[in-house]
């Protein structure tokens, strides 16, 4: 049993045939009765398709827990992108939206000013390490310390700059850091020579769902006053934690 032809059962579904039989299965890919059974019992025991008293297959729940994860993902970016050009436009520095996938950071979306912009990692739909960061440390440091143990497990960790964290001690000691002031702060871990300020998001469950990040090169965010970074972040996160 390949995924592909258990993956071909789902593209069979559409919304003019919602629901499908075994035998209409077996017709439509060309493939034994037997062989259908084996694909939709995995299925159906992951959720993916559930059966009514007629042997009729529909597509199951599990695809609405998936969806909402993708509609998270576009409507954070969506609701929090005039909040994002309003802080870089306030502070001329780049603002960036980042969240978690697997045991990396993806960026969803930035905010920049042309002639205040900086060369950093993190551009829309690139993949980020969640060692290393303030955008990715903001994420990593509310995540359960499996995530971490992983990362470490699957010889991730890796000197990107002479500034990155691998020692596993030093980075737990530097996330519980985090959880303790509420937003974290990194000093060239990706890029030489850039600072940057990360405040988690979290959604109506409390759980964190994203990052967002100011980032700006040392010799201008050097002369930022802290304080005012932190509270206009944190004003903004509150502002688009009470759309989601």
């Amino acid at each position: 049993m390949t995924a592909n032809k258990v993956l071909s059962v789902l593209t069979l579904f559409s919304m003019e045939r919602r629901t499908m039989k075994v035998e209409e299965i077996s017709t439509e890919l060309g493939i034994p009765v037997s062989s259908v059974y084996r694909h939709v019992r995995v299925l159906k025991q992951n959720g993916y398709l559930n059966e009514d008293h007629f042997g009729n297959y529909k597509l199951g729940y599990k695809f609405l827990e998936l969806a909402n994860i993708v509609r998270a993902d576009i409507d954070i970016t969506s609701i929090s992108k005039p909040f994002m050009d309003e802080l870089t436009t306030e502070f001329r520095e780049t603002t960036i939206l980042n969240v978690i996938s697997g045991l990396n950071a993806v960026c969803l979306t930035t905010s920049v000013i042309d002639d205040a912009a900086i060369k950093v990692s993190s551009a829309e739909g690139k993949i980020l390490p969640l060692f290393g960061g303030a955008s990715a440390k903001a994420l990593l440091a509310y995540q359960d310390g499996k995530i971490l143990d992983r990362i470490f497990d699957n010889d991730m960790v890796k000197k990107i700059t002479r500034w990155t964290i691998t020692d596993k001690e030093e980075l737990i000691k530097d996330l519980h850091e985090v959880r303790k002031k509420g937003y974290s702060v990194s000093m060239g871990e990706l890029d030489e020579g850039v600072k940057a300020y990360g405040f988690p998001i979290k959604n109506s469950s409390g759980e964190v769902i994203a990052s967002l990040t100011i980032a700006g090169p040392e010799f201008r965010m050097k002369y930022r006053d802290e304080e005012e970074i932190v509270k206009a972040f944190k004003d903004a996160v509150i502002k688009i934690e009470a759309y989601l």
